[in-house]
């Protein structure tokens, strides 16, 4: 469960081996080169979200010692490449290759990498991480409260609830920032059903009477939306039998859960938590580094244990609804997570904090 970080440099990249097709998976279809409007909208918010980043990215580097002249140093040089690269490709779009908000991402993570913000939100984790982990034995027995149907519906609107737990989206980072999120709160204020996408009836069927025998989950967020929406769920599974593969990033990025994270808050999940202990769950890393997700390049390490998988669960806006919400699998999948973003909404006919459980 907690074994030694590992470089990827010397681990392979590889497409996912649970994509039906290869050849034709796209994992984001949205060109920003073509699409004005969504190009007027994402590079306007990667600019003023890159502010927060910053500072949030400032303040790790103070606890680890830098000193204030040299952030601001840093900060600035940030600023001023990042400002040019993305003014550079609003000016002049049809000059580049595809891009798309995966492209942005990247481009994202690399400048701040390049000026030493490795993992801006590594404070803001932590904090997350330390507030909630005491809930987790409470939601834990809440689950268990519930039996049929209902245990399985309650543990989905967990994962609803916890997944607002979102840095990377305008209107949930401010109530983060602002500490207005509760997890209990927004659980009960869920849209009722019939969902924006609402395929919970066939997952509902499919887990009454299939054994799985493996899942791979693609896990997002730290905090609530990690330790108590994700964990539960895949509790859920594991005392079923079904053996875990909890897949993480490899790199930071934004308020992700990183394979890293994971693995270090795993033993005091297990002392929060003990029922954990014995469950068959896996600890991989993706070999990826965004908040959405690209299936065609993952890790060798994610591809062997997922090898023999029957379902799939990808969750959160970035990686199931951004992207990969049309992916084919050859395995059953499961596409949940909630719309924190009006132009995701917008593009999806939804409404701002409506949610999507996708089931083929």
């Amino acid at each position: 469960m907690t074994s030694p970080r590992q470089s990827l440099n010397s681990r392979g990249m590889q497409p996912f081996v649970k994509l039906a097709d290869p050849a034709t998976y796209v994992a984001c279809k949205w060109d920003m080169r073509t699409d004005h409007e969504a190009r007027s909208y994402w590079i306007p918010f990667f600019k003023t979200h890159v502010r927060t980043i910053l500072r949030l990215g400032g303040e790790v580097l103070a606890n680890l010692g830098l000193g204030a002249d040299e952030i601001e140093r840093r900060t600035h040089r940030c600023t001023a490449e990042f400002d040019a690269r993305f003014d550079e490709f609003a000016a002049r779009p049809q000059s580049m290759e595809r891009v798309t908000i995966l492209t942005l991402d990247a481009w994202r993570d690399q400048l701040l990498r390049g000026h030493g913000f490795d993992d801006p939100f590594e404070m803001l984790k932590q904090r997350e991480n330390e507030t909630v982990l005491p809930m987790l034995p409470v939601v834990l027995r809440e689950l268990d409260s519930h039996t049929g149907d209902d245990q399985i519906l309650t543990a989905v609107k967990g994962v609803f609830a916890g997944n607002i737990f979102d840095m990377g989206a305008a209107a949930s980072s401010k109530l983060m920032l602002e500490g207005g999120l509760d997890f209990f709160t927004t659980r009960a204020n869920l849209p009722p059903r019939p969902w924006l996408v609402d395929d919970f009836d066939a997952l509902r069927q499919s887990l009454s009477e299939k054994q799985y025998k493996k899942v791979v989950y693609f896990i997002d967020n730290a905090g609530a939306d990690f330790l108590l929406g994700a964990l539960p769920l895949m509790r859920y599974l594991a005392r079923r039998g079904t053996k875990v593969v909890l897949a993480a990033n490899e790199r930071p990025t934004l308020n992700d859960m990183t394979v890293h994270d994971v693995r270090d808050w795993w033993p005091r999940i297990i002392a929060a938590a003990g029922c954990l202990a014995d469950l068959p769950i896996e600890i991989v890393s993706t070999g990826t580094g965004e908040p959405l997700i690209d299936l065609s390049s993952v890790s060798d390490e994610l591809n062997a244990a997922a090898e023999d998988a029957d379902l799939l669960i990808i969750e959160g806006m970035g990686r199931a609804i951004e992207s990969n919400l049309d992916a084919q699998f050859a395995c059953d999948a499961l596409n949940i997570g909630m719309i924190k973003d009006s132009m995701i909404a917008k593009v999806n006919g939804g409404k701002l904090y409506d949610v999507v459980l996708r089931f083929r």
